[in-house]
Parts: structure tokens; C-alpha cells; sequence
């Protein structure tokens, strides 16, 4: 099965559970290429910087950092986990995506992903603030 551009090979592949999905284009430089892990890692950093002064004034609990696939922003609002997480598909014309997630504790460590209203004050917090930066961002819906 394919998600947007991912392929999910099971269903519980990470990722495989996004409501939205936000595609934009910026070009920019950054100061050292070399700390990115993989290629769908670079600029996240910069991504990310724009959206945590957002995600701070907002949320609790933050979490950030990169993985092989690209950096998350993962917060709370109260029993809510929610994340964001930015994959560039082309460094060169600065092309990327970014996730959205929202998911409710079930029982123990189980979690279920859900679409909340936290997670559309998610959505309208990044899509403002990447517009305001890009002049431009797509936003898909992707039903669960």
C-alpha cells in the first residue's frame, strides 16, 4: 500500500497513520552538511527551528532531535501526544514534507492515532508559520 509518497509495507510502519501532510518548497544554505545522518535529514533543523518558538508558546513536554528519516517535534497536550515530522525530499530545490500526528494513550504502552482538536491547532500553527516563510504550502488531508 502507498501513503502519499511513503510505502507501507505493514501497519504499523512508522508513519503509515498521518491525518496531514505538508509539502513546501524553500531553498537555503546550512552551516555544516555533514551532521545530517541521511539525505532526507538535511535542513530539517532549519525546518524545525521555525516551528519550535510555536510548538513552546503552545505545548508541554517537548521532544526533538534527528533520526535516519528526517527530525521530529514531539509535544503533549495533556493526555495528547502529538508530532511533527520533516523529511526533506530534495536538498538542492530545498523540497520537503512535513507530518502531523496526534495519538491517545490506550491501555499500558499501547497508543492509538486519532485525529483531535489539538491536532488541528497543530495544523494551523504550522501552515501559518511555513506560509509566512515560504509564501506557500500545500496541506493534504490523509484519512485514516
Amino acid at each position: 500500500m502507498t501513503v502519499g509518497r511513503l510505502e507501507v509495507v505493514s501497519t504499523q510502519a512508522y508513519c503509515s497513520f498521518m491525518p496531514y501532510e505538508f509539502s513546501f518548497t524553500r531553498r537555503f544554505t546550512v552551516n555544516d552538511a555533514e551532521i545530517y545522518i541521511n539525505q532526507c535529514c538535511w535542513g530539517g533543523d532549519v525546518v524545525r527551528d521555525r516551528l519550535l518558538p510555536t510548538v513552546t508558546a503552545n505545548f508541554e513536554d517537548i521532544q526533538t532531535a534527528q533520526e535516519d528519516w528526517g527530525w521530529f517535534i514531539w509535544f503533549r497536550r495533556g493526555p495528547i501526544r502529538l508530532g511533527i515530522d520533516i523529511f526533506c525530499d530534495d536538498p538542492k530545490n530545498g523540497e520537503f514534507r512535513i507530518h502531523l500526528t496526534s495519538r491517545r494513550r490506550k491501555f499500558l504502552f499501547l497508543e492509538s492515532y486519532v485525529d483531535t482538536p489539538e491536532l488541528e491547532k497543530v495544523r494551523e500553527l504550522v501552515s501559518s508559520e511555513i506560509h509566512s516563510w515560504t509564501g506557500s504550502v500545500r496541506v493534504e488531508r490523509i484519512d485514516l
